[in-house]
C-alpha cells in the first residue's frame, strides 16, 4: 500500500503537468529507456483484477481504477464517437476501459513487451471498439509507448475511428511497398501510434502474415514499443488469427453478452488452445448484471 500511496501522491504533485510523455522518436517510442510502471495497476479497492479468465463490464464498475497517469486535457483529436476513451475520458466506459487496462498490465508483471491480439467469435462484438479504446487509456500510462495494429485486413476499422489514412498498413509493409516508418502514424497523445491494415485487394492476407517477412516485422515492433494491441478478424470466419496468434504473446476474446451463442464462444476458445494459442481471457460486453448494461454507445464496428 505505501507504493500505492506514494505513486498517488506523485500524481498529484504533478496533476497541472501536461501529458506530453518523454522525448520520442518518429515511431512514438521514448528516446529514453524506461520500462512501464505496473504499480498503476492497482484497483481501488486493491483487489487482484488478474485473478479472473473473465472481465465483465458493468455501467456502474463493479471494477473500478484507482485513477490515470494522464494528466491536464488531452490534445484536440477528432476521432470517431466510438473512441470514448478520448470524447469522455471521465465517462464510467472509459474507467471501465482502464479496468480492463489493469487486468492487462498485472498479467505482464516479468515487465516484458507485450503483443496483445482482440479477437471475438462472430463479427460486430465489439473487438475494433475494444482495441481502439484500449490503445488510448494504455497511451495514457506515463512513458509506456503503444502501438495499435489493423489486422484485419478485410474489413479493418481502426483507420475509420481514428479518422486516419488506411494506407500505407500494414499489408503493404508485408508486401514490401511500404516501410515501418512510412506506414505508422503518430497519434495527438504523442506516445500512441496506429499502425492501419493497407492496401490489399491483390494480395493473399494469410500468406502476408505466415511469412518471415511478418515475424520479422512483428519482432521490430515489440522493440519498438512497450505494448501492442492487435486487432484481428473473427474466429468463426477466418483462419487468419491462428496465424496473427502465433506473431502476438497473447490473445484476449471480447464477447458480446445476449448476442452470441455460448456454444461458439467454447468453439472459439478451444479452437485457439488447440492451435497452442496463448488465451489470456475474455471480455464480456454488453453485460447484464443487475440492471445494468455496458454500452457501445450504438457503435455496430466490430
Amino acid at each position: 500500500m505505501g507504493r500505492i500511496a506514494e505513486a498517488l501522491k506523485k500524481a498529484e504533485r504533478e496533476r497541472t503537468r501536461y501529458f506530453a510523455g518523454p522525448g520520442l522518436d518518429r515511431f512514438g517510442t521514448p528516446t529514453e529507456s524506461i520500462e512501464p510502471d505496473h504499480e498503476i495497476g492497482q484497483d481501488r479497492l486493491g483487489g487482484d483484477v488478474s485473478s479472473s479468465s473473465v472481465l465483465k463490464f458493468g455501467q456502474h464498475g463493479s471494477l473500478r481504477f484507482s485513477g490515470s497517469t494522464m494528466l491536464g486535457p488531452p490534445p484536440p483529436w477528432d476521432v470517431h464517437p466510438t473512441l470514448v476513451a478520448v470524447h469522455d475520458r471521465s465517462s464510467t466506459i472509459t474507467e471501465q476501459y482502464r479496468a480492463a487496462r489493469t487486468w492487462l498490465l498485472r498479467r505482464n508483471a516479468s515487465g516484458q513487451r507485450p503483443c496483445v491480439a482482440i479477437t471475438s467469435s462472430v463479427p460486430r462484438e465489439g473487438k475494433s471498439v475494444t482495441t481502439a479504446n484500449l490503445s488510448v487509456v494504455m497511451a495514457e500510462v506515463r512513458h509506456l509507448a503503444v502501438l495499435a495494429i489493423d489486422c484485419d485486413f478485410r474489413q479493418g476499422s481502426l483507420a475509420k475511428m481514428f479518422k486516419m489514412p488506411n494506407s500505407p498498413g500494414l499489408s503493404d509493409v508485408l508486401a514490401g511497398r511500404a516501410t515501418l516508418e512510412e506506414a505508422i502514424s503518430v497519434t495527438p497523445l504523442g506516445n500512441l501510434s496506429v499502425l492501419t491494415a493497407g492496401t490489399s485487394q491483390d494480395l493473399n492476407p494469410t500468406e502476408l502474415l505466415n511469412s518471415q517477412t511478418a515475424a520479422r516485422v512483428f519482432d521490430e515492433i515489440r522493440e519498438r514499443y512497450h505494448y501492442t494491441l492487435v486487432d484481428t478478424p473473427p474466429v468463426q470466419w477466418l483462419s487468419d488469427i491462428g496465424v496473427i496468434g502465433a506473431l502476438c504473446s497473447g490473445i484476449v476474446m471480447v464477447v458480446r453478452m445476449n448476442k452470441t451463442a455460448s456454444h461458439l464462444v467454447r468453439q472459439s476458445v478451444h479452437w485457439l488452445q488447440a492451435n497452442n494459442l496463448n488465451v489470456l481471457g475474455c471480455i464480456a460486453a454488453d453485460c447484464n448484471r443487475k440492471g445494468v448494461r455496458y454500452e457501445y454507445e450504438g457503435s455496430d464496428d466490430d
